[in-house]
């Protein structure tokens, strides 16, 4: 195939779209409809990842130090727990100031008078550490429990569990729900292609009845199918934006009144989802036509006619 050809046939598939306007504004409505599904299901999902990672940062392990640990061991210690490769965090929290946070949450009287009866301090220094990695906890407890000058390690193995399970749970159902959207997708996007297709076998069989190739016939679809799964992809993104940020002002309030939670930033998913997109509106777009179309290239001009 020449260069003037495929300019040829790249100007048809752009002409088909709009002379067959009627169906192309179907088909972007259709792909588009499926593909605003996928991307809420997919934004929903995002958003309790977040919130569930958000958690497992909250559920630390203390490692309390030994009373005579000294400054120089203390740095050392803080040195070995970053170096157990699970860690995403280590913060000192000293003794006096652990206390002083205790003494606050107390009442005015109460707090008086554990200060009057003794200046000594009922508390150890302590490292209060983030595991990166939940699925390790035990493991990492372990490695903790090992270093020198450790006095106690406090963990919540329980609520360690239930969060690897949680979200185990959550990405299976969200690669389920999003896989049989996709395939509903295809299946409408499919049979939608497959009556503009139908519409339009007379052309189809004039262009077979003077010779033209399969290929040839093939091109000025498959263009028009990119076409009509870049528009869907961007106006599909355009639409799940707005709904996106519509329902981020109606439940701001509820968010900030669960310990300020906030919903993820769409600007940082808005340029995969549109690659996302536009991949499905391609693959579908182009995909349906060569699947459907195959039924008529392989018959001549009169037989295409008849079917």
């Amino acid at each position: 195939m020449t260069g003037a050809s495929l300019k040829y046939l790249t100007k048809e598939g752009f002409r088909n779209v709009w002379t067959n306007r009627m169906m192309s504004i179907a088909s972007i409505a259709i792909l588009m409809s499926c593909l605003v599904l996928i991307g809420s299901a997919s934004m929903i999902f995002l958003n309790i990842d977040s919130l569930l990672s958000k958690i497992e940062q909250e559920n630390v392990v203390m490692v309390y130090v030994k009373d005579d640990t000294t400054d120089e061991e203390l740095k050392e210690m803080e040195n070995q727990i970053n170096a157990l490769g699970n860690i995403q965090k280590v913060e000192f929290v000293a003794k006096e100031d652990a206390w002083a946070e205790q003494l606050e949450t107390m009442e005015k009287a109460q707090a008086e008078f554990f200060t009057k009866v003794s200046s000594d301090i009922p508390l150890p220094d302590a490292y209060k550490v983030t595991v990166a990695d939940l699925t390790q906890f035990d493991g990492t407890v372990d490695d903790l429990n090992q270093l020198d000058h450790v006095e106690i390690v406090r963990q919540n193995k329980d609520l360690a569990q239930k969060l690897v399970a949680i979200r185990h749970g959550i990405s299976v159902v969200a690669i389920v729900i999003v896989a049989i959207l996709f395939a509903i997708s295809l299946f409408i996007i499919s049979n939608t292609i497959r009556l503009t297709v139908y519409s339009r076998r007379l052309e189809i069989s004039i262009m077979k009845s003077v010779g033209a190739t399969n290929s040839f016939v093939r091109f000025p679809f498959v263009i028009e199918g990119m076409i009509l799964g870049v528009v869907s992809g961007t106006f599909a993104l355009g639409l799940v934006w707005g709904l996106y940020e519509l329902a981020v002002r109606q439940f701001a309030d509820l968010l900030n009144s669960m310990n300020g939670l906030k919903a993820i930033s769409f600007n940082e998913y808005a340029l995969p989802m549109l690659g996302v997109f536009i991949l499905i509106g391609i693959i579908c777009g182009v995909g349906g036509s060569l699947v459907t179309m195959s039924k008529y290239l392989n018959k001549e001009g009169s037989e295409i006619s008849g079917v």
